[in-house]
């Protein structure tokens, strides 16, 4: 596997410290910057992830480090929910040496997937597929913030509904871009042939996650639009510029 090209690699091959966990780290920054936006005290908030691979597993205990009551999980052998918090630690414990799965996890009773979607938690984190939210269970979304983990997990008209329900959604091109910004940072300490702490890469994907986020609510509030559309302009105006700057049209 060649330095500076492929991206993602095993650290004896010149991968980057904070790789493992940087897309799950980017969803609880954009979580945490969301909440403060919404005024939501972290230390008094609840929260369900849907997904308990390496993005969701990692959200949910970052999310618990800062606070949060994470009182739902799931996989692919459905959810689990604990009112008071589950202990993801446990949780995590138990699934490694459970052939990766949560069945039998007696730390919360088992739940549907589909009931773990509509709790009345403060932040949803979908991290598992595409089109979990639909039009057909929307109306009962009852949380007050949706942190994209998953690629495309809103449908384009549960999307519309859930904004005019007034729930902010943190979109999945912004949310889940940690992992890819880790990954650059790997290919910089390729092409420098110098390896960063990992201390160093969590404030340095921090910072520009937590950029990112605010200048996707900035212009959010600045246009009156949802955050998903606002994401794009920050995104097209980019390009925009880049091609100016380069003499394009």
């Amino acid at each position: 596997t060649t330095h500076a090209v492929v991206t993602g690699k095993p650290l004896v091959m010149g991968g980057s410290l904070g790789r493992t966990e940087a897309t799950g780290r980017g969803v609880m920054v954009s979580a945490m910057a969301a909440m403060e936006k919404l005024k939501i005290n972290p230390y008094k908030a609840t929260c369900a992830v849907q997904g308990f691979g390496n993005v969701g597993s990692w959200a949910a205990r970052l999310l618990h480090e800062r606070g949060l009551i994470v009182q739902a999980v799931s996989d692919l052998s459905g959810a689990y929910f604990n009112a008071q918090g589950i202990d993801i630690e446990k949780a995590i414990q138990y699934r490694d040496g459970n052939k990766g799965s949560l069945e039998g996890f007696t730390g919360a009773e088992k739940i549907s997937n589909d009931d773990l979607l509509t709790l009345p938690v403060d932040l949803l984190v979908p991290a598992a597929t595409e089109d979990v939210i639909t039009s057909s269970n929307v109306v009962s979304i009852q949380a007050r913030l949706i942190v994209e983990g998953a690629n495309g997990p809103t449908s384009s008209k549960a999307d519309n509904v859930i904004n005019e329900k007034g729930i902010m959604v943190v979109p999945d091109i912004l949310a889940n871009a940690g992992g890819v910004t880790v990954s650059y940072f790997e290919w910089v300490q390729n092409r420098l042939g110098y390896k960063w702490t990992a201390d160093r890469v969590n404030r340095r994907s921090d910072r520009i996650m937590k950029d990112a986020f605010n200048n996707v609510y900035k212009t959010s509030q600045e246009y009156k639009v949802p955050m998903r559309i606002a994401a794009y302009m920050v995104a097209i105006d980019k390009v925009s510029k880049t091609y100016k700057f380069r003499g394009g049209y």
